[in-house]
Formats: C-alpha cells, structure tokens, sequence
C-alpha cells in the first residue's frame, strides 16, 4: 500500500485499462463509444470488441474532412491478423487457440488524407477463463459491505460458485452471470474466513480455485483511527476555499483537533474543533467526517485507501457534501508525529501553491528555501504567474525570498512567513510526516488570497541536496491546474510527459495533452525540448511551437529525482502544478493493462465548482470500465504509460479522456472540456 507523497496522480502493442467498480450491472464487451482518435471514428460489427479465440470481426472507418474520399491505412499491433483490407474496413481475425485469459490487438486507421488524424480500437480476445485476484478491503461487523469477483476470458454466460470453506456470516456470493461478480452484504461476526471461488463458462470451461482470505473486523465507530492531517481546496461561501487540520479520531469516532479555513467571506485560523465532531462508517471503505468548531460545521465524505499487512488504513480521499452548491476535493493522511519534534522544520524545501487573489483571479508559486534549526529561512527563490494581486507578487521570477518558520504545535501545525520585496505572506503549514507538510496562505484579512499546496524535503540527485540536468533522466508526469475565469468552461488543465532526457544536450521529449475552453489539444509532440536545471533544484523548460503546437514556458523546483512543482510563465490562467517520477513496473516489463488491488478516485484541485468527483472503490482490471455512475474504455501503451478514451459519467455528457500510470499504485486521469458544458478536470486514482 501507497501513501500519497504529494496531492495536487512508440508504437508496441497498446493494451486495454479497466477501472471497473464491483457492480453486477458489467456488460462484457459492449462499450458505449468505439474510435477514439481524431477526426477518424471507428466501429466494429454489433459494438463488440471482445471476442472468442479464432472467431473475427469486422471494422470500419468514418474520416472526418476527407473531402475526396482517400479513405484510410491499417495498421495492427498485437496478436491476430488483418484481412480484406480496403479504404473503408479491415476483418480482425482473432488467434485461433492457445489463449490464457485475455490478450489485446490495437487496430489504427490513419487518415491518408491527413496522417496526423487517426483513429484506434482496442479488441480483446478471450481464451480460457482465468479469476483475477487482488488485494480486498477488511470487512467490518455492522457495516455494509462489498467486493469484487472478476474473471479474464472464457464467454458468458458464468456460473459463479463457492468451492470449499465458509462465506463470513451475513456475506452472499451474487448469483449474477456476468464477468464480474460481488461477494457482499453486512457482516455479523469478527474473524478470519479462508475460501475458494470458482467459475464455469458457457463453453464448460472451469477456472482453477481462486482462494480468498477475507478478515472481518469488530464493530468500530470509524473506518479511520489515529492522527491524521487533512487539505482541502475547492468553492465555499461564494468563492475559492482552502481548509487544512490536524485531527486525532478515536476509538468512539469522536474527532479532537484543530483547523484553519478561508473563504471569500470567512477567516478562521488556528480554530479548536468542538468534541461534537464525529466520524463514521457508511460502507466498505467509506464513511463522514463531521468537523464542528465555533465558526460552523464542515462535512466531508471519505474513502479510503487499503489498508497495510497491520490493518492500519493511512488515507483517504475528502469530498465536500452538505453544503449547498458548493464543491471541493481533498485528502486526509495519518501523521507521523515522530517528526513533531517541537522545533522548526530543518533542511532544503520545495514548495508549491495553487491559489486565488483578492481579486478572484488564478496563480501560481513554486519555489525553495534552505531553514536552519532556528527556524530562519536563506537561499529562498520564488517564481509565480497569474494574479495581480498575488500576496508575494504577481509575474515574479527567480526572485529572492527572505523568510522564518515557527516551532509547531503539538499537532505538527507552525508558520512560515515569507517576504519577496515589499510583499510578505503567512502560510500555515501541518506536518504530515518528515519530509512533506501541507500548506495554506493565512492572510487574516478577509477576502485576501485563498492559497494551498505542499512543502516537501529537497533530496538531491547527485550528492546531499544538489542537483543537475541528470535529475530528469528518468520520466516523469507533468500537470497542471488553472481557471480564467472569463467564460464557461473556465477550467484549464494539462496533462504529459516528460522522457528522452539528454542531460549533455539540455534537452527531452514532452508529450501533452491540454483541455482548454473549447479548444482541446490531444497528444500534442514537442521533441527534443530544451531544460536546465539549477544545483537549488530550479529548472527551466520551453516548449517550442510546431506543427499543431503552442509555444510555452515553464519554471519547476525539485524536491527529488524527476519529482517536484512546476508553473507556466506568463500564464494568465494561473497554470501550475506537479512533476511526478513514473515508476516503471520492474516485472512484467511495460506498463501492465491490471493493476492488482482496489482503488480510490477523485477530483483533484478543481479550479471550477463542479463537477467534483469522489469514487470509493474501483477496480483496475482488464477490460472496460463499468459502474452504476462511471465507465469508461482505454486503450494503454504499455512503453509510455499514456492511455486514450472515453469516460460517462452519471448526470455528465461523455467525454474524451487521457491517462497515465504514475506507478502501479497511482493513475492521473484527465476529462477533457466539452464547449459550454463540463470543464476540464484531473482525477486520481490511487491505492
């Protein structure tokens, strides 16, 4: 189990990510949109993209602009063939035996017309079934509960069975037939339960026994326990929010200690909590947090993440409920007070802010600091973009910044005041363990800027805290977060990465994918880019326009190798936000198309007030995605970890979306915009 480090998530053979909830409602092979791409749609025969071992389907394109009907080429990686190729369709023809489980064949139709447009469809061919297996979440006694069964391969329909051992009491395995199943209900008595699943096809195919071990715990008040800090950032009282504390829950769910909250409107800083604050349990990895205080009362909901080999839940994700319209996404994560030692936070910090002015409009700061054990702040740099009325400044770069922290609380919570020129700031911050804090903007006056992001301990790439150019030798995934504010959909995010680094010649590869009002740009290519970067972790990286790109610039601070915060120059939209080292799975090569164990999503930063997303328990599998409120297809290159397709949301249009796997226990994931509709957002889904 991961815990998250920082909130703010080629042409081999694509492969297929499913985030699938455990529902009964999956539909194997049906997907509700097919050709993703641009420009080119594709369709396959009756909408089916899996299909049995040796059978065949057919596939046609619709160009978009093709005005003299030149029609396309196909190209096919992975297992099977193509057949009967013309301008319009091509047969897949499936292998014809020896498939274990579930293998993927990407077909592309590229526009002869124009080959920058194209069109993919992921189809899988089903072989012998095999049962998935992954890490479940503890069931507690009283609380409503559910997991997942799924199986790759096979045809449906499936009989579902208990093979030996004992269901816990108050737990039924689903009587459903599709390729996902759920064992679920509200268990009675505490223990330990070992059993054995298995599944028939349709085609009398049984799968080996699947052993599960599924620990009941007792009744408890709340899901989390123990000492944990909390960030929030979203829309409140009227305008941009930003909420940060340091709570203990015990044993009874009763919530003990303190907060600071702005608004547009309301100011409380360093505020008790009232012993009415409570957190409780709703379902398997979910439950309320209800934080009460003198100023008023904030509810959030909560998911949670697994648990580690000790039971111990250390996060979860926070999404504001009971509050009108008003929206907004977080994180809560056990503390480490072994790093509150009483004294200011010592060493080199990188730090990175998202925030909203005095006059409501978007920015950006990213910088660093060395802080001695006195709490005094030297070699302090500052870049940021935006807003005009910016506490440290609006435009500043590579500007120097005095400052001091105070000695934290018992609960880990300080201050550090900054000061670049005539311009100063408070920030609140919360230590969360040794090496990272979260942090606020605590300007008292109400209706001054609504600041929050991160402080996290530089670790250099060479020797101590230096740095050089070899720092981003490994890739890494950009996002950014930002709202002009001017029209609807303001939302602003990007989504890339970062690879091909040559440190001798200063340059690497980015790839980028940006929702931007109206105009969406998808897979956008900037080879061979220019960067720098600096001993303090400052660096530089411009991306030179081309054909179908924008030319743009960007100031980042590490905090680690291929890790740390970044901000576009000059952006009006107030772009900023994270540089995130992509962890390549060791064994199998390539980024895998499952991703074992349950998973929690959400909203991150949102910089519109909805939609906001919370989703407590998904599942990355192979296949599609499907849930009652969210399913989704995309087609993964397992070189990149870059994925395309399309998601529906409950209550949202469809929309075009981009993934990338950070790591095998964290996915960012980005809606694009749709003109007047839903704005630009990035998810994550982490374990």
């Amino acid at each position: 189990m991961t815990v998250i480090r920082r909130a703010w998530t080629m042409m081999l053979p694509l492969t297929v990510l499913a985030l699938a909830a455990c529902s009964n409602n999956y539909n194997l092979g049906v997907t509700p949109s097919l050709g993703i791409g641009v420009n080119v749609a594709l369709s396959v025969s009756g909408g089916v993209t899996q299909i049995q071992q040796g059978s065949s389907t057919t596939v046609v394109a619709t160009v978009s602009n093709d005005v003299n009907n030149a029609g396309v080429s196909w190209s096919l990686l992975g297992p099977g063939t193509l057949s009967s190729a013309n301008s319009a369709e091509v047969v897949y023809v499936a292998p014809p035996s020896g498939v274990t489980g579930a293998v993927s064949a990407q077909i592309t139709a590229t526009s002869l017309a124009k080959p920058a447009d194209t069109g993919t469809v992921t189809l899988v061919t089903l072989g012998s079934p095999v049962l998935n297996d992954s890490a479940r979440f503890p069931a507690s006694v009283g609380v409503p509960y559910q997991t997942g069964l799924s199986v790759s391969g096979g045809q449906a329909p499936f009989n579902w069975s208990l093979l030996s051992g004992t269901l816990p009491q108050g737990l039924t395995l689903s009587a459903g037939t599709t390729a996902i199943t759920s064992i679920s209900g509200t268990p009675t008595v505490a223990g330990t339960y070992a059993f054995e699943i298995a599944m028939t096809d349709s085609l009398g195919h049984t799968t080996n026994p699947l052993p599960v071990t599924l620990v009941v715990n007792p009744a408890a008040a709340c899901l989390l326990s123990g000492h944990f800090t909390f960030e929030f950032q979203g829309f409140r009282g009227g305008g941009a929010a930003t909420h940060l504390g340091s709570i203990n829950i015990d044993s009874s769910g009763v919530i003990s200690g303190e907060q600071d909250y702005k608004d547009g409107n309301r100011i409380t800083l360093d505020e008790t909590l009232n012993s009415t604050s409570k957190c409780t349990n709703r379902n398997t990895n979910s439950g309320t947090l209800t934080l009460s205080a003198p100023s008023g009362q904030l509810v959030y909901n909560f998911s949670t993440t697994p648990p580690d080999a000790n039971q111990v839940i250390h996060s979860a994700r926070l999404q504001l409920v009971s509050s009108g319209g008003d929206s907004g996404s977080g994180q809560i994560t056990m503390t480490d007070l072994s790093a509150v030692t009483g004294t200011p936070p010592s060493g080199n910090f990188a730090f990175g802010l998202l925030g909203v002015d005095g006059a409501g409009a978007h920015y950006g700061s990213a910088g660093r600091f060395s802080a001695d054990t006195g709490g005094n702040i030297s070699a302090g740099l500052i870049d940021s973009n935006g807003g005009a009325a910016a506490p440290l400044g609006a435009g500043v770069s590579d500007a120097a910044m005095i400052g001091s922290l105070s000695a934290p609380d018992a609960d880990g919570r300080g201050t550090a005041t900054l000061q670049v020129g005539a311009g100063s700031t408070t920030l609140v911050y919360y230590i969360v363990d040794a090496t990272r804090m979260f942090v606020m903007n605590a300007d008292p006056t109400v209706g001054s800027a609504r600041a929050s992001g991160f402080l996290t301990a530089q670790v250099g790439n060479v020797t101590a805290s230096t740095f050089d150019s070899t720092a981003l030798a490994s890739p890494s995934i950009l996002s950014l977060w930002g709202n002009l504010g001017q029209i609807d959909p303001s939302g602003v995010v990007s989504l890339g990465r970062l690879s091909a680094a040559n440190p001798a010649a200063g340059t690497l590869d980015v790839v980028l994918d940006t929702a931007n009002q109206a105009v969406d740009t998808v897979g956008v290519n900037y080879p061979t880019q220019s960067y720098t970067v600096d001993a303090n972790g400052r660096g530089t990286l411009t991306l030179a326009g081309g054909a179908g790109a924008t030319a743009r610039s960007f100031v980042f601070y590490l905090d680690g190798s291929a890790d740390g915060y970044l901000i576009e120059q000059n952006s009006a939209s107030g772009n900023a936000g994270l540089l995130e080292a992509q962890t390549l799975p060791a064994s199998p090569p390539g980024f895998p198309d499952t991703l074992p164990g349950d998973f929690v999503g959400g909203t991150q930063y949102p910089q519109s007030a909805g939609p906001v997303s919370l989703l407590p328990l998904m599942y990355v599998a192979y296949g599609t995605v499907s849930s009652n409120f969210y399913s989704g297809t995309f087609a993964i290159d397992p070189t990149t970890g870059r994925g395309f397709g399309t998601v529906q949301q409950q209550g949202v249009a469809e929309t075009a979306d981009v993934l990338y796997e950070v790591s095998p226990t964290k996915v960012d994931l980005m809606n694009f915009a749709t003109p007047n509709g839903t704005n630009g957002t990035i998810i994550w889904l982490v374990q």
